[in-house]
């Protein structure tokens, strides 16, 4: 199918103009007629890539969340899905998110699911989304399944928003004083060794030491900086690979207070992600299926969530599965527990889902709290000794001259 741009007029005589997905100009000249246009010319749009392809990157998570509100609105007020897909074509402020929304819309006219239509955009539609959107067509949910999936996108961008707010700063943070550390040891100390050198002074050890890391520094600062680049590169094509992401995640998970961050982080979303697709009705296999493809951020515990589907189906409790499996901590593995004991699985999991939600966010805000006197410990330090290193031989110069005095 073709993206096809056309100029048409309504019944009213009133030139319409637009853009619709057709085999050819025939075939929009027949779906024009359903709607009460004659089609007057049309031209084919030459599009920039494959959109599949390209609209992923560009349509923001919280465009899905609108687009998702609005089609569960629609549907809940009686109106077709066609009708609801056309007008959140017409009011979402996203070109490529509308482009998505039309190519749906041509392909349930030829007689696609809505499932199979937006499965045509894995870049656009995660997996999750997909199995979501099947069971709410297959029970007869889908506007409940929909709003489903805008709450749990807009809890994942708050979670991706907590988490960039942790990374951020102390980045910043760090940048900047290793930008001024190195201004002053590369140039102003330097230049006051050389003024005392020629002024005959006695350098104190520690200027000593300073002045040789600044020597040091000036010398090798391109190694150092292609070094550290060389460094990172090696580190993230390594956890690239699936065996090195396996080991860097499963270490990861042993950082102090990094390490729990992390762990929290996955577990927040194995319980939200659990929850959400249970209510939605779908199986367990499929559950543990997306759970254990890159759903959680963690390698290592969504390889530990594979091994529990397999302790599941040796006869396994879900709770005991977990345990066996082992990586999960008491008390998720005792929520678990009692909502297989009590019949309220879904209801725990977001019990347990909202706890390490709140941990995430207690966790983060703790690292920043802790980061900031840390980093002023340090930034303290460091410019202490620089200071020390250039006042103790300026103090003996001053002794000296008032002896001469």
């Amino acid at each position: 199918m073709a993206r096809l741009s056309y100029q048409a007029i309504d019944q009213g005589g009133k030139v319409r103009r637009g853009t619709a997905v057709a085999f050819h100009e025939g075939d929009l000249e027949g779906r024009l007629r359903e709607r009460g246009l004659t089609l007057i010319k049309s031209k084919t749009v030459k599009e920039e890539g494959q959109i599949s392809k390209l609209s992923g990157g560009k349509i923001k998570p919280r465009m899905l969340v609108e687009f998702y509100r609005r089609f569960a609105q629609t549907i809940e007020m009686g109106l077709p899905i066609l009708t609801g897909l056309e007008e959140n074509a017409k009011v979402i402020p996203s070109k490529p998110l509308k482009r998505v929304i039309e190519d749906i819309k041509g392909a349930l006219e030829d007689g696609s699911t809505l499932f199979d239509a937006m499965g045509q955009f894995p870049h656009v539609f995660e997996r999750l989304d997909l199995g979501i959107i099947r069971m709410g067509e297959q029970s007869g949910m889908l506007p409940q399944c929909l709003n489903d999936l805008a709450d749990f996108l807009e809890w994942k961008e708050d979670l991706r928003g907590t988490i960039k707010r942790a990374t951020i700063y102390p980045c910043f943070v760090l940048l900047a004083i290793t930008g001024v550390i190195g201004v002053w040891v590369g140039y102003v100390l330097p230049q006051v060794g050389t003024l005392l050198v020629e002024m005959g002074v006695e350098i104190p050890k520690i200027t000593q030491v300073i002045m040789a890391s600044s020597v040091f520094l000036q010398a090798n600062w391109k190694s150092m900086i292609f070094g550290s680049i060389g460094f990172v590169a090696a580190l993230y094509l390594l956890q690239k690979t699936k065996q090195g992401k396996l080991i860097f995640h499963k270490y990861l998970l042993k950082v102090p207070v990094i390490g729990e961050l992390a762990a929290n982080i996955a577990f927040a979303r194995l319980s939200r992600n659990f929850a959400t697709m249970h209510r939605a009705g779908m199986t367990i296999p499929k559950i543990f299926k997306v759970l254990s493809d890159s759903v959680l951020g963690n390698r290592h515990l969504e390889r530990q969530v594979a091994e529990t589907y397999r302790e599941l189906e040796m006869g396994q409790s879900l709770a005991e599965s977990f345990e066996n499996a082992g990586g999960f901590p008491p008390l998720l593995v005792g929520g678990i527990r009692h909502g297989e004991v009590t019949g309220s699985l879904e209801e725990s999991f977001n019990r347990m889902g909202a706890y390490y939600d709140g941990e995430v966010k207690r966790s983060v805000e703790a690292l920043i709290n802790a980061f900031e006197p840390a980093i002023m410990l340090l930034l303290g330090g460091v410019f202490g000794v620089i200071i020390l290193s250039i006042m103790l031989p300026l103090y003996d110069v001053l002794g000296t001259l008032g002896q001469t005095y």
